[in-house]
């Protein structure tokens, strides 16, 4: 049995605290960060075939995808707000084929998806608030996915040097 963190009391009300005096556009991120966190604590007890936490955490996760679903207006919104709720909805459903066939490879997908969108989302906040620029964050997306470039081919060992 581990030991009781004697300051679990107050991480608990800094939490709290931490969610109920949040803006919208900070639970949403905190959505995503918490979502990933579950993910990467299944991934952790897949690994260590502990059933119940990798259910217990992916069914957290699950529960988040679905709150960030209910959050979409499906009615007014456009084109871009039922592709993201079709991403979500493909995204809880590797989640369940996850858990099913313990697969940390759809957990990754899964993952990475989840961070495309909180990247996306920030960015957005950023935007909305002034302290960044649409083509400043177009810039920075395309840095992120340029691939990377070796300047020179390195030598192979024991190659000949001579000219």
């Amino acid at each position: 049995m581990s030991p009781i963190n004697p300051y679990n009391k107050y991480i608990k009300q800094y939490q709290t605290s931490n969610i109920t005096t949040a803006t919208p556009e900070k639970l949403m991120i905190l959505l995503f960060d918490g979502a990933i966190q579950f993910l990467q604590k299944a991934k952790t007890a897949i690994n260590e075939n502990n059933y119940k936490e990798r259910s217990v955490n992916i069914d957290g996760a699950r529960k988040i995808i679905r709150e960030l679903m209910r959050t979409i207006d499906l009615e007014n919104g456009n084109d871009v707000s039922k592709q993201l709720f079709k991403l979500y909805n493909k995204m809880a459903m590797n989640l369940i084929k996850a858990n099913v066939q313990r697969n940390c490879d759809l957990i990754d997908q899964v993952i990475e998806d989840m961070t495309n969108i909180r990247w996306g989302f920030q960015k957005a906040i950023e935007i909305q608030s002034g302290v960044t620029t649409v083509e400043d964050v177009l810039k920075e997306q395309q840095n992120i996915q340029a691939p990377a470039t070796n300047p020179a081919p390195q030598q192979i060992e024991g190659e000949n040097n001579a000219g």
